[in-house]
């Protein structure tokens, strides 16, 4: 374990306030309608924190630009980039003064009534330490919102306990988006924020806050059964890189469910992508994903010997073989 960035041991927090927490790199081409949406949230107060991981895009000037004159309390915090998403998010969380923490990126957009909709709840309950969305939209690189409604996988299961969703999270790497999700501060403070030592910052967060929920059953959480936010698919999400994503999975199964298998969820995404190595030819990749883990190399050598494997295989060494024998026809 490594020294935490959060909790800090400061004691000004500010009783109502709303601390949004921004983590953002080279979000140039989306952070100033993300802050605006932050900005056009219909409760007050907020204060907008910021950790900027060391962009090379303009970013940071696009953020000081689209913030000016929006009566809005906030702080921007520059840094050379770390890659540590985790590390970030504590920076930005020691620095915040809210009594509530609502977090987001800097590349998704919060939808209208994400945070009122929240505290509204929090500041009549204050055994309710977690209000989060069952549901979340998607949006392109254009602002528009292109799927209004998909269900996470907590949909469904708004009223299971702490206990089950632990393992809806196991099995489905994930049960809801941080992302719009509102927490008390002091609930993050004592499970100690994000891990820094370990990938995976946002399943270990919430694999954390169950474990807190699970031993504290006094303390509430809530999912609400709309969108909170909107989520941008573009090319540098960080989720479609399949090493980082396997790695991720493994490094926090390993800390949290440690003994047991890999979830079939992430065990399909290796076997996809072994087929798209075979059908590729590309002997390179598949090497760099058999270099992650033994067990992933294992898992390929476990699918060498199956049926459909060795079908596919045959397929594309006769497709190959007839390419190979048309172009021997027409060079003659």
């Amino acid at each position: 374990m490594i020294e935490q960035s959060f909790p800090p041991a400061r004691q000004d927090t500010v009783p109502g306030l709303c601390s949004v927490i921004c983590t953002t790199y080279n979000h140039a081409n989306y952070s100033r309608a993300a802050i605006e949406s932050i900005i056009s949230q219909d409760f007050r107060p907020i204060e907008i924190v910021v950790v900027d991981d060391g962009s090379t895009d303009g970013n940071v000037g696009i953020i000081r630009t689209a913030l000016e004159g929006s009566g809005v309390t906030h702080l921007i915090i520059e840094q050379e980039n770390t890659g540590n998403v985790a590390m970030n998010a504590n920076r930005a969380l020691a620095a915040a003064r809210g009594e509530f923490f609502l977090l987001t990126s800097l590349d998704d957009i919060l939808l209208p009534d994400c945070i009122s909709s929240k505290m509204e709840l929090m500041a009549a309950d204050s055994s309710l330490v977690m209000v989060g969305n069952s549901m979340h939209a998607e949006v392109d690189h254009a602002d528009k919102i292109t799927k209004p409604r998909i269900p996470n996988p907590v949909f469904g299961n708004e009223d299971a306990s702490a206990a089950e969703l632990r393992e809806v999270e196991f099995v489905n790497i994930g049960t809801y988006f941080l992302q719009g999700t509102a927490f008390r501060a002091d609930m993050l403070a004592a499970i100690g924020g994000f891990e820094e030592d370990v990938a995976g910052d946002d399943l270990v967060l919430r694999t954390k806050v169950w474990d807190y929920l699970i031993d504290s059953p006094k303390r509430r959480f809530l999912f609400l059964p709309q969108p909170g936010f909107a989520y941008r698919k573009h090319t540098e999400n960080l989720h479609r890189n399949i090493h980082r994503q396997l790695r991720t999975v493994l490094d926090w199964r390993d800390r949290y469910f440690p003994g047991r298998p890999m979830p079939d969820l992430p065990r399909g995404w290796a076997l996809n992508y072994f087929n798209q190595c075979l059908d590729n030819r590309d002997q390179e990749a598949l090497d760099a994903l058999l270099a992650v883990s033994p067990e992933i190399a294992q898992i390929f050598a476990n699918h060498r010997s199956t049926w459909n494997y060795r079908r596919r295989a045959v397929k594309l060494s006769l497709r190959r073989f007839f390419r190979l024998a048309t172009g021997s026809q027409s060079a003659k």
